[in-house]
């Protein structure tokens, strides 16, 4: 019997979220895979961004916390242009790979007109 690798690095996790948003439609276009980088995979659908933060399973809440501040601080993206959001991994007990995803308020993080410009996601 085959069975599969558990995933345990953090670019074990950002295959794992990047095979979820392709499946969705989205086109990843960046990965940024430092544990302390402000988001980890920007994806992008028509004129829509996704900006997708992954925190590792048995992340502490006080970290996850801390986390979304500071991708709400330096990404800064208006609805019109997309989302910001933290995904916590979970591993299911068959191995599989699941995550709870929580979605920055907009109305507080997002005002940066020219967020895609600065965070070079796209060219003039």
């Amino acid at each position: 019997m085959l069975v599969s690798a558990r995933p345990t690095t953090l670019d074990d996790f950002l295959k794992e979220a990047a095979a979820v948003l392709e499946a969705q439609g989205w086109k990843v276009t960046q990965r940024q895979c430092g544990q302390e980088a402000p988001w980890h995979l920007a994806a992008r659908k028509g004129e829509k961004w996704r900006l997708v933060q992954v925190m590792l399973p048995a992340s502490t809440p006080l970290h996850c916390q801390a986390a979304r501040k500071v991708l709400g601080e330096l990404a800064q993206l208006p609805a019109r242009l997309g989302s910001m959001e933290q995904w916590m991994a979970h591993v299911r007990p068959d191995g599989r790979v699941t995550f709870g995803p929580y979605t920055l308020n907009p109305q507080l993080w997002g005002s940066d007109t020219q967020a895609l410009e600065r965070l070079g996601l796209v060219t003039a």
